[in-house]
Order: C-alpha cells, then structure tokens, then sequence
C-alpha cells in the first residue's frame, strides 16, 4: 500500500458522535463507511457486509450504499485516533476468523476495524478501536 493521506467517515443522521470519539482517541461504532484515501489517489470503503458472514468487514473501490443513501461526509484525519496512520504506508490485513476484524497498521501504530457492537459480534457496523473486543485478541 501507499502512505494514508486522509481518512472520512461516512455517516448517517444520528452517528456525529463518532467524529468526536475519534477525535478523543475513544472506540466509536457507525452504521455507515469509512474511506481511506491514498497517495496515489484510490480510494478504499471500509464497512460491514453481509458475508463471508452475516456481519463481517469488507473493502471495495466504491461505497457500499446506495449512491442516494444520506451519508454525510466528515473527514477525520487530523484525529488523535488515526494519528499513527496518517502520512505513513499502511497495511491492511484480516487477523479474526470470517473477515470480522480488519487491521490497519503502520510502522508507529494500528487500529482495528471490527464488525462488533454491544458485546456481540453481530453488528451491522464498523466498530474502531485500537484492541480487539472479547473474544478476539488481535
């Protein structure tokens, strides 16, 4: 991968409050996507699908919503939780059974981006936080 220039989030009406937990450096969860965007210019969205399992993470090259879905953009790369990643070659990879746990990482830190919420791992949302939730160890 190249270096991270900038990281949004994607979110629906209600879910601002993810903005403000990334900027304290806190876990936070969104029913919507995030978009990692790259020197070169690609983009990747980051959100909860519906498979290899029912609630898992996955990548693609364009959104996973509809295009008149009303997610509202805010970009979130001079937060304290993406400090480590941002300006730095990154690398993505999955460390939990079923795509439910996507890690990003640098040389000077990581995040995780996991399909869980409320204690369960059953989440139709993206879960971001720098442990993994029980009973993943990442």
């Amino acid at each position: 991968m190249s270096k991270l220039t900038a990281i949004c989030y994607r979110l629906f009406q209600g879910e601002e409050s993810a903005v403000d937990a990334a900027a304290r450096d806190e876990t936070h969860d969104f029913g919507g996507e995030l978009v990692l965007t790259f020197q070169d210019g690609r983009e990747l969205f980051v959100s909860w699908v519906g498979e290899p399992v029912q609630y898992a993470i996955g990548t693609k090259d364009s959104s996973h919503f509809l295009p008149d879905a009303e997610l509202t953009r805010f970009d979130v790369s001079d937060s304290s939780a993406w400090a480590d990643l941002i300006g730095q070659d990154v690398s993505l990879h999955f460390v939990a059974p079923e795509n439910q746990v996507l890690k990003v990482s640098s040389a000077s830190g990581q995040l995780l981006l996991c399909s869980y919420e409320r204690g369960g791992w059953w989440a139709d949302e993206v879960t971001v936080c720098k442990q993994a939730p029980a009973p993943y160890d990442a």
